[in-house]
C-alpha cells in the first residue's frame, strides 16, 4: 500500500473529480476509517474548490495536492501558485443567523476548521501552502 498520494492540477476544475477520486482510493487502500476519510475529503474539496473559483489571476492556478499517511496520522498539503489568500485570517461564519440572514461564504473553510486536528498556513515565493492533519484510530471513535 501506498503511504503517499501526490496530484496536481492544472486544468482547472476539470481535473477535480479525478483527483477526488485517486484520494478516495487512496484513502480507503489504507484502511482509513470511513468518517475520517470524509473529512479529509470534505477538506480537500473545499479547499481546491475555492482555490479555482477565487484564486484565478490570468489562467487557472496550478495546484498540487498530497496526502501522507503515518502512525495514525493524514497529513494533508495542498500548494497553489493563484492569487495570495490565508483561509485561516478569514473570519468565521455567524452561524446564529438564520440561513437568510447569513452571507454566503465562508462556512465550508469553517467546516475545514472544525473537523482538522491543525491547521497552518504560509505564502512563500508566490505560492500558497495550507498544511493540515487529522488524526485517526484503526476504529474511527472520532
Amino acid at each position: 500500500m501506498a503511504t503517499e498520494f501526490n496530484c496536481t492540477l492544472s486544468d482547472g476544475n476539470a481535473g477535480l473529480q479525478a483527483m477526488m477520486d485517486g484520494a478516495e482510493a487512496f484513502l480507503a487502500d489504507n484502511a482509513i476509517p470511513d468518517r475520517t476519510a470524509a473529512r479529509v475529503l470534505i477538506a480537500l474539496d473545499e479547499i481546491v474548490s475555492n482555490i479555482f473559483a477565487h484564486g484565478v489571476r490570468e489562467g487557472e492556478p496550478t495546484v498540487a495536492v498530497g496526502l501522507r499517511i503515518a502512525e495514525g496520522r493524514i497529513a494533508g498539503e495542498i500548494v497553489d501558485d493563484g492569487i495570495a489568500f490565508d483561509p485561516l485570517a478569514a473570519p468565521p461564519p455567524d452561524t446564529g443567523l438564520s440561513l437568510e440572514d447569513r452571507p454566503i461564504g465562508g462556512l465550508g473553510l469553517h467546516i475545514v476548521r472544525e473537523t482538522m486536528d491543525e491547521i497552518r498556513y504560509d505564502r512563500d515565493h508566490g505560492q500558497n501552502r495550507l498544511r493540515f492533519h487529522k488524526m485517526f484510530a484503526l476504529k474511527d471513535s472520532d
